[in-house]
């Protein structure tokens, strides 16, 4: 099972791909909801389906290319808030540490010294 680092503007966490993936098909559910989708959302939702699949550490967000102000920023970080409610339990955490990277409440790095896994113990 791989891990992989979730950055935006310098920070970011780990998290083990599978809980990534989950996390992301429930952030994806919640976009299909959008009335109308804006062409970055659609690619950004792309982006998301492919990295979905992937297994071995190297799934990449790419919210630095696709949240490139805080309108797109805004709009994932709402979407984010709701799929919390609807991700599985497994995945929540994940989704925990995705809202507060785009709040810009999380300033770890891939070296910081902490084990995001404690809460994610693979149930």
């Amino acid at each position: 099972m791989g891990t992989s680092f979730t950055e935006y503007k310098e920070f970011g966490f780990w998290s083990r791909d599978s809980f990534l993936a989950s996390w992301l098909a429930t952030l994806l559910n919640e976009m299909q909801k959008l009335p109308v989708r804006e062409a970055w959302q659609e690619s950004l939702m792309e982006h998301w389906r492919v990295q979905s699949r992937i297994d071995g550490g190297v799934m990449s967000l790419g919210l630095d290319e696709f949240l490139i102000n805080d309108e797109r920023r805004d709009c994932v970080l709402s979407l984010a808030h709701s799929a919390l409610q609807q991700s599985e339990e497994k995945a929540r955490r994940t989704g925990e540490l995705f809202s507060a990277l785009l709040a810009g409440k999380l300033r770890t790095t891939a070296s910081s010294p902490i084990n995001y896994f404690d809460d994610q113990s693979g149930r």
